[in-house]
């Protein structure tokens, strides 16, 4: 029990402090950035482990502030296949009781980038091997038929793949 409750409430207050405690000394970007003023980003979040999936979100939303910090517009998809799908339906179904809490806390990441006009993508092949059903997804996703072309189409048009397995 207090594994869980350490997982769950401190873990991520515990990154969040970590994060802002290493930005005290001042740090910058390298070079990588310079002259750039726009970057395409695709996450692909398949990772099924509730407290690392957690920790995806803040890593996501970490890097989108960091690149408008430093003057880039990110133009960025979130697309969710694997385990991580069981974390973005509806209800209190496909996840097990003691994960309910971090399902939650996804879906209010999901609330938090719907508000910022980022599209999110939900794999149906990845919905059919875990058993879930397309209606069961959380309204912010669209579903797409097949994650892999809609991942291969994204990086045709430009878009770095971001793993975040």
């Amino acid at each position: 029990m207090i594994s869980q409750k350490f997982t769950f409430f401190w873990l991520p207050i515990f990154l969040f402090l970590s994060f802002g405690m290493s930005q005290a000394e001042e740090y910058k970007q390298s070079p990588s950035l310079s002259g750039m003023t726009t970057v395409k980003v695709y996450f692909d979040v398949n990772i099924g482990i509730p407290e690392k999936l957690l920790v995806r979100f803040v890593l996501i939303d970490k890097t989108l502030s960091q690149l408008q910090a430093a003057g880039v517009k990110p133009e960025v998809v979130i697309a969710f296949r694997g385990k991580a799908s069981k974390f973005v339906t509806k209800g209190e179904w496909y996840v097990e009781k003691e994960e309910l809490g971090v399902k939650a806390e996804v879906h209010k990441w999901l609330e938090k980038f719907a508000q910022k006009d980022i599209p999110m993508e939900q794999c149906l092949i990845a919905a059919e091997l875990n058993g879930i059903e397309p209606k069961d997804f959380r309204p912010e996703l669209r579903i797409t038929q097949n994650g892999y072309i809609s991942m291969m189409a994204y990086q045709k048009r430009g878009f770095a793949q971001i793993p975040m397995d």
